[in-house]
């Protein structure tokens, strides 16, 4: 039995990771192991992206699958046509457990198709549990979950979404339940690898000797985790509204005011005034600020007069357009979502030709290059949406940077309605092979469900995401214009906290090291456990006081500290 609630995420990829770690503080381990006891299983965070000769073992040895083959069973198409289903019949299924699902796939008679596995009975709802672009000739990896509701769960079935008559082959495939504590200490375990550091403060005297009984203050004075809302032209002049913003935010992006139906409405009628005023905000607050965005491929969101344009000047009024701006803002954001919803929409790709978002991300990146560059995209994590697969996202990504493209960021809009956190966390698993800076980047809940579910499910949403060792930020998309937010607000238009704001202003009580106070131990030192940022430390001893600051980075290595009195 794995004695430890902090420890257990140590799976084997992890394990390997840190045998690299000479100086990882063993002494820090040792504390985790005597921390009460935990038996459950460790969360499997592997995952992988290319399609290979032969499929890898099962996750957790199969869980409750293992050893099960898959049945076949006979489903009819709304074409009318009579299908044979792969499907794994399941029993004891508990109301309220989360199942993490895995499988290898490969296909016959075509060369690739979307497999969706599905949760369910063929003749009630069903709950998308995961998807992958299966390929003919290789093994694929689709891995996803859900969590056991009122649905009539008695099967996994696996199907092509776009219905083409074909053969599926399963191997390797997993079931395994987590409890829903289970799966919170699993995730809390994640947040203190990634997003803590263990800390020991050594005071001496000028010689050189260990104080004993020295006191301390430390206190956390900034996040390395970036935090954020969108903020709006409403934003502006708003003092308490800025002040709310403040008090709980480190990030900032501006929801309409650098798209480009607002910076040039008309033809060569450019007007900067909103993003100049909230970018002077922003500064003024060493706020951090992405860009979002330069293009969109949505037809609808492009002004008419580029729709109106022919090829040639739509191809002129797109290098102004980044011309314009960056001339403006280089240096001022540290992210760009160059083109949006690439996956959904092909705008600018049908006009100027495939080699469009290329020639987009060069350009940008020659004029501003030390912003990161994103792709942006919706129905990633939050749904199975086969136009915009997590394969179909890593495939594009891919393809862009084998042309040379300066990309280097994985926007997720994040736009959910009931999210489905095994799925998230498998989705975030898979991006993350790509090594790449993943961002959350418009969460917000939909606006069809009670103020109190909105609360429950951002909750859901904020842990999976920061519990994620590859997310960098989460950017909500909560700007209140006209006393009211595109689906999602934290507060009421008095500033009043919502359900959801008072889980933003829970969870970063949560996140953040506070102030803690202590003495040093007869060898002069003081130890805690820090979220990772910026710290301001007091340390006094015999009438003598020092003040002094550090910083905690990632590293699975003690931070040591010295101070002298």
């Amino acid at each position: 039995m794995l004695s430890s609630v902090f420890f257990y995420y140590l799976c084997k990829e992890d394990m390997k990771r840190m045998r690299g770690q000479a100086m990882f503080s063993l002494s820090f381990l040792y504390w985790m192991l005597s921390v009460s006891p935990y038996d459950g299983p460790l969360y499997d965070s592997s995952a992988f992206s290319e399609c290979k000769q032969y499929p890898e073992n099962p996750l957790y040895g199969g869980g409750i699958l293992k050893d099960k083959l898959p049945e076949f069973q006979l489903f009819t198409r709304e074409d009318g046509i009579t299908v044979n289903l792969p499907i794994f019949k399941l029993q004891d299924i508990t109301p309220g457990t989360i199942y993490s699902f895995s499988t290898w796939i490969k296909i016959k008679n075509a060369d690739s198709a979307v497999i969706t596995a599905s949760v369910g009975d063929k003749d009630s709802d069903e709950l998308c549990v995961g998807t992958v672009d299966a390929k003919a000739g290789c093994w694929s990896f689709l891995k996803g979950g859900f969590v056991a509701s009122s649905l009539n769960i008695s099967s996994i079935y696996l199907k092509n979404s776009d219905e083409q008559d074909l053969e599926i082959e399963i191997a390797s495939a997993s079931l395994q339940p987590f409890t829903e504590q289970q799966w919170l200490l699993n995730q809390q375990t994640k947040i203190n690898m990634a997003r803590k550091r263990a800390v020991t403060i050594h005071i001496s005297n000028k010689q050189g000797v260990r104080l004993e009984n020295a006191s301390l203050t430390v206190e956390q004075v900034s996040k390395d985790f970036l935090l954020g809302s969108a903020i709006a032209y409403t934003f502006i002049g708003n003092t308490p509204y800025q002040d709310w913003f403040l008090e709980r935010f480190n990030a900032a992006v501006f929801e309409d005011e650098i798209k480009w139906y607002t910076t040039e409405p008309k033809q060569g009628q450019l007007n900067y005034t909103l993003a100049d005023e909230l970018l002077e905000f922003v500064r003024r607050n060493q706020i951090t600020v992405r860009g979002h965005n330069i293009f969109w491929e949505d037809p609808k969101y492009t002004p008419v007069w580029v729709q109106n344009l022919t090829d040639s000047e739509l191809k002129s009024a797109v290098n102004s357009r980044i011309q314009s701006l960056m001339s403006k803002y280089k240096d001022e954001f540290v992210h760009w979502d160059v083109n949006n919803e690439l996956l959904h929409f092909n705008f600018y790709e049908q006009r100027l030709g495939p080699n469009a978002t290329l020639e987009f991300y060069r350009t940008v990146h020659q004029q501003d290059p030390l912003a990161t560059l994103f792709l942006n995209e919706f129905n990633v994590v939050e749904t199975c949406d086969s136009t915009s697969t997590v394969d179909k996202y890593i495939a594009k990504i891919r393809e862009l940077k084998e042309d040379g493209m300066s990309m280097n960021g994985i926007g997720l809009e994040g736009h959910f309605g009931a999210p489905n956190p095994p799925r998230i966390r498998a989705t975030l698993d898979k991006l993350a092979t790509l090594g790449l800076p993943i961002w959350l980047t418009e969460v917000d809940i939909s606006d069809t469900f009670s103020k109190e579910t909105q609360g429950i499910y951002l909750e859901q949403v904020l842990r999976e995401g920061f519990s994620h060792a590859a997310v960098d930020g989460i950017m909500l998309w909560s700007a209140i214009r006209r006393n009211k937010c595109y689906r999602m607000c934290l507060t009421d238009p008095d500033l009043n906290n919502l359900p959801t704001g008072n889980v933003v202003d829970k969870l970063l009580k949560e996140w953040d090291t506070g102030v803690l106070k202590g003495q040093t131990d007869d060898h002069g030192s003081y130890s805690f456990y820090g979220f990772l940022g910026e710290y301001k430390l007091t340390a006094s001893y015999g009438g003598k006081v020092v003040d002094a600051a550090f910083s905690l980075s990632p590293s699975h290595e003690t931070k040591h500290f010295s101070v002298q009195l």
